[in-house]
């Protein structure tokens, strides 16, 4: 079987088409096309569909794509590893929530001690498919319902309710969960949620937001601002309890801990990349985020 002709054809199925693929890596189509038809009479099997609209792998093609991919990763790797003399090189992609500063430090202390190691980090709301956007490793907050991935987990988070002291100055400080919800409230929503409730223990009580976002600066700006009371992940709340800008509501509330993971597809051969990075961040939130 040609390597190379199994490169072309991983790069085909990644581009979605011909014409891409030969665009990103600089082969003629001619030649792909040429190189993936030898590549399908060699294997006795037809491994894309063809159409005007692009390429897409068969049943038999998708199977061959996952095993060959992992193939040609673990190849490349052992090349790197050969040459670069017992220093980790290569790149990491990631993908990290959005509106998590905490990740930020981690990510440049990392790139501190490994300078060889380039990062991509991609930010969602969206969960990420690990293996069909090429994701090595992923940071994901609250229960995974999926069997799918190898799970480590590296922290928990809590949400801490906070306002100004001028708008407890105006409002007077809240009792109880059902007080809070009669305060200007400014809440956290995406495309997909438009259902507010807070839930303590056994207690659970809805509240309607004059202003709601997916963008965790905006509600610190507006409960800075002493427009509203909001809810937010401790690590974020600190810096500004801590200066006395913000103030802490309802501190004796059960708390209900986040668990945060680190993930990778379970299909994936973990790089020495990738170890390296889920250690990294273990001992370093053990530092710095306890």
């Amino acid at each position: 079987m040609d390597f190379n002709a199994t490169k072309l054809f991983i790069a085909v199925v990644k581009a979605g088409s011909f014409s891409a693929a030969s665009e990103k890596i600089g082969v003629p189509v001619s030649t792909l096309s040429r190189k993936i038809n030898e590549l399908e009479q060699a294997l006795s099997v037809q491994l894309l569909e063809r159409s005007r609209l692009g390429v897409k792998p068969t049943h038999k093609g998708q199977q061959f794509f996952e095993q060959a991919r992992l193939g040609l990763e673990l190849l490349e790797e052992a090349q790197k590893n050969v040459q670069s003399i017992h220093k980790l090189q290569g790149k990491l992609r990631i993908s990290v929530p959005p509106n998590f500063p905490l990740w930020w430090d981690l990510l440049a202390d990392f790139q501190q001690h490994y300078p060889d190691i380039k990062i991509f980090s991609h930010s969602s709301d969206r969960v990420v498919d690990l293996f069909e956007d090429g994701i090595d490793v992923a940071l994901r907050m609250g229960d995974l319902h999926t069997e799918d991935v190898i799970a480590k987990p590296v922290m928990t988070v809590n949400g801490v309710f906070v306002a100004s002291p001028e708008l407890l100055a105006r409002c007077g400080a809240p009792k109880t969960l059902a007080d809070l919800a009669r305060f200007p409230v400014v809440g956290w929503e995406n495309l997909n949620q438009g259902f507010f409730e807070w839930v303590s223990g056994a207690e659970k009580v809805k509240f309607e937001p004059f202003f709601s976002t997916n963008n965790v600066q905006g509600l610190c700006h507006y409960a800075v601002k002493g427009m509203g009371v909001t809810l937010l992940l401790d690590f974020l709340a600190k810096p500004y309890l801590e200066s006395g800008v913000l103030v802490e509501l309802l501190p004796d509330l059960p708390k209900h801990p986040v668990p945060l993971h680190l993930v990778y597809a379970r299909r994936k051969h973990p790089s020495a990349i990738m170890m390296a990075y889920l250690d990294f961040c273990s001992a370093w939130l053990a530092k710095h985020a306890s």
